[in-house]
């Protein structure tokens, strides 16, 4: 269940800098994915032999090539592990009426930073985590599924934070609860 929807009154609006995060968290769990990593799913895109390759194939923008795919592949994974869960909400679908969609239409992928060295621990992605959030992120394991679907629950979100930010830092910590090659897909039911 997801308490604080996106709209009303005390929920802020979109800002790039909401935006930034965001995507640094996406490419933070895309890039501890990557089979150098904790290999959670088989992606490649964001390793030095898939650069090598990239620079080749897209010889204008090789590291944007990059952040897309990898985006893609995650993406396409968590859709993947949720298809049975009706009205699901993860990292890389945080707001049911696409809000943050629309809004990181305007945000620049490119810039983006993300570590490029591999991500091989759980404490190596619990360092990068809180060296972007600042601090843990609280959430309570609900239901570990089939799949690797963990449904999780997301405490009410803060005034003064935009829902699909508060969302997306719940999510991203609770890929805590993996191991290497033994992926989670952190997921609300709406």
């Amino acid at each position: 269940m997801i308490r604080g929807s996106s709209a009303g009154a005390e929920n802020p609006r979109f800002s790039h800098e909401d935006g930034h995060t965001i995507l640094r968290l996406r490419l933070l769990i895309a890039r501890a994915a990557n089979r150098d990593s904790l290999a959670w799913w088989d992606d490649e895109a964001l390793t030095a032999p898939a650069g090598f390759l990239l620079e080749r194939l897209f010889p204008v923008a090789p590291p944007l090539a990059a952040r897309s795919l990898a985006l893609r592949a995650a993406l396409a994974r968590h859709e993947g592990a949720c298809t049975e869960i009706g009205g699901a909400l993860h990292l890389y679908r945080p707001d049911a009426d696409n809000a943050d969609g629309l809004a990181l239409r305007d945000v620049p992928l490119l810039p983006v930073p993300y570590p490029e060295a591999p991500i091989p621990t759980m404490d190596a992605l619990r360092e990068h985590l809180i060296a972007l959030l600042s601090r843990p992120a609280q959430v309570k394991i609900v239901q570990r599924r089939n799949g690797g679907a963990l449904q999780i629950a997301i405490p009410p979100c803060p005034a003064g934070v935009w829902a699909p930010l508060h969302r997306a830092r719940s999510f991203a910590w609770a890929y805590l609860e993996g191991a290497p090659g033994q992926p989670v897909f952190p997921f609300v039911a709406e």
